[in-house]
């Protein structure tokens, strides 16, 4: 069987959702960057991988995801990755509790997945929403820094999700595989 590629994440809620809905319509209208919306939600990213066997994936992310409470997270300020690609990004807070979830849900990955995201293993792991990557031009990636220079972002919400996500068409369209309730 070919392996699957997989991603594990918590899609937002309430108004941080709404508010980074319209953030991505903006880039998409003034930037011209949609590649975000290959998947339709916005989310905070734990970890991906290729995935041999997704239904023991399924069955190991639903037990864990049974011990896991909601959980805050505080999203404050815009900042950008500059490599490997362009990105621009609002920063989650890295709590201890935020810290705590990812490192068992890497774990998991890492003892399921044949191979997991590199970036997002916990000594490299920025826990972060994102507004535009990828097809975001140099030149419109100075000038969208430049627009959000004098924003500010802050937004207080509690995670009730986490999604196993998977990918199709060749890495480009994701979608929602299995949505776990937490608690």
């Amino acid at each position: 069987m070919k392996p699957i590629k997989v991603g594990v994440v918590s899609i937002l809620e309430g108004e941080t959702y709404a508010e980074t809905k319209r953030m991505w319509r903006l880039f998409e209208r003034k930037y011209g960057s949609k590649a975000i919306q290959n998947f339709p939600h916005p989310h905070v990213s734990f970890q991906g991988g290729l995935s041999e066997n997704l239904k023991i994936l399924v069955l190991k992310i639903d037990d864990l995801s049974s011990k896991i409470n909601p959980f805050p997270v505080t999203i404050e300020g815009i900042d950008t990755f500059e490599r490997p690609k362009r990105v621009i990004f609002l920063p989650v807070k890295r709590t201890k509790i935020l810290r705590s979830i990812h490192k068992k849900i890497d774990e998991l990955l890492q003892e399921y997945c044949s191979w997991t995201f590199r970036y997002y293993t916990p000594q490299n792991w920025i826990p972060h929403v994102t507004l535009a990557q990828r097809d975001i031009t140099p030149t419109n990636f100075r000038n969208a820094k430049r627009y959000l220079e004098n924003r500010r972002f802050n937004y207080e919400l509690t995670i009730h999700n986490i999604c196993l996500v998977r990918w199709y068409d060749q890495d480009r369209k994701i979608k929602i595989h299995k949505k776990y309730v937490l608690g």
